[in-house]
């Protein structure tokens, strides 16, 4: 697998290094993880002039499949916990010889996913410094906007930006310290026209950011913002392209992938269809069920996709309403339905269920999986970890549960669902055991 080739750097141009940390977790593993943002701000800083190059921790690795696992030693705050810390990713000493391949560089933009591995984005950022001290390093993503204040204290980079780091007042502040102009000097141009694909036969594509809804254990609207849609054309000249440099594989990474179905994704999935283009898509993210009707169904069928996961969170009709009342139990059937008419095998369909939310009992999480298994269907347990400004997250500071004070690793979803959901440890893990065995 050929790894993300330098960019010879040019005269007068700055150069940016774009940085993809590890991930520090009890567990990892690749269902086709891509560094999005960061290719989004390849094309911004492109667009102002610089040259670009990426640096991806987690990458190569196969997918779906393991990454390479370092163990780590227990974070304090996590002592006691019955599983291995670990650093997921290529090596140290690997990274340190691709920081040193892309010097000289002038700014350092690294991203970050969950909250809880921002050790691994510490690492990354240690790592950065001992190679360039004097480059300044920017910090975003999802863990600079959901916990800015614990960033700006301990990821060690010399500015965090929360949100959209592209856009706004963020775009100048980036403009600002990297040297770049506030406004664009030539065309934007494709991430994947700039050399960061590192040659893996998988991608992953949005066709839109942000979403529709507003579940109340979602902190979309603060990621990503409002439902913004991109162009059907820009979508398949993104697929087309991806194609012709040995892509089979695509993941789409949509908060809401089937929202305006028609309009978005159907002339994507007809053009694919039509052209012959034989790639296999996948939705780690779970699709709503309402809109899963027979017409998506049979156009997703004969179009390639291979992996489908559905969001019903619950069985329970009171908690599927106070959560956001985006799907109910019944719309799930159907949507089960329509895959299988469409000639979807049951093994290709599963259905995420959420499991520790406050309130919910043992009962519960037992009601839902026999409810998927009824429909011949794998259930996927999908671990409640609070996240900041949502209303769970509210709810669950007043009750003394959770604050901004703690540290982001006890929100780790495997963490927090054992030590703080009060559910009894053995009939937890009995549960847990039968959503992973057949009837």
């Amino acid at each position: 697998m050929n790894i993300h080739r330098p960019f010879s750097r040019s005269p007068n141009r700055l150069k940016i290094l774009l940085v993809q940390p590890w991930i520090a977790d009890f567990a990892a593993y690749n269902f086709w993880i891509r560094p999005l943002g960061l290719y989004s701000l390849a094309e911004w800083a492109w667009e102002r002039g610089a040259d670009v190059h990426l640096v991806d921790c987690l990458s190569p690795s196969k997918a779906p499949g393991k990454f390479n696992r370092t163990p780590e030693p227990c974070p304090e705050v996590l002592r006691g916990f019955p599983r291995t810390f670990a650093r997921y990713g290529i090596t140290r000493e690997d990274f340190r010889q691709r920081l040193r391949d892309a010097m000289p560089f002038d700014a350092v933009l690294v991203t970050s996913a969950m909250s809880y591995w921002y050790k691994g984005v510490r690492w990354a950022i240690e790592e950065v410094k001992k190679i360039a001290p004097d480059a300044p390093i920017i910090l975003g993503g999802i863990y600079a906007t959901l916990w800015t204040e614990h960033a700006e204290k301990n990821s060690g980079a010399d500015l965090v930006l929360p949100g959209n780091m592209d856009a706004g007042e963020n775009g100048k502040r980036l403009a600002r310290i990297t040297g770049l102009p506030c406004q664009p000097v030539r065309e934007r141009m494709p991430w994947y026209r700039l050399g960061l694909h590192d040659g893996a036969d998988y991608a992953a594509v949005r066709t839109a950011t942000g979403c529709p809804y507003k579940c109340t254990y979602c902190a979309s609207h603060r990621i990503s913002g409002g439902f913004r849609p991109r162009p059907a054309t820009e979508i398949i000249e993104e697929i087309d392209a991806l194609y012709r440099i040995g892509v089979r594989q695509i993941a789409f990474y949509d908060d809401a992938l089937l929202a305006g179905f028609s309009s978005r994704l159907m002339p994507v999935l007809e053009h694919v269809y039509r052209s012959g283009m034989r790639i296999r898509f996948h939705t780690p993210n779970g699709m709503h069920a309402r809109l899963l009707d027979e017409t998506a169904a049979s156009c997703m069928a004969r179009s390639g996709f291979v992996t489908f996961r559905i969001s019903l969170e619950t069985t329970n009709p009171a908690r599927q309403k106070d959560t956001g009342g985006k799907v109910s139990t019944e719309e799930v059937s159907a949507a089960v339905k329509n895959l299988l008419r469409a000639g979807i095998k049951k093994q290709a369909i599963g259905i995420y269920l959420l499991v520790g939310l406050p309130g919910q009992d043992l009962e519960e999480i037992r009601q839902g999986i026999n409810f998927t298994k009824s429909l011949g269907i794998r259930p996927y347990l999908a671990e409640f970890s609070p996240i900041p400004g949502t209303f769970e997250w509210q709810r669950l500071e007043a009750a003394g549960t959770v604050s901004m004070d703690m540290d982001p690793l006890l929100t780790n979803n495997s963490v927090f669902f054992r030590w703080f959901s009060g559910f009894p440890g053995k009939k937890l893990e009995d549960i847990l055991r039968t959503s992973r065995t057949a009837d």
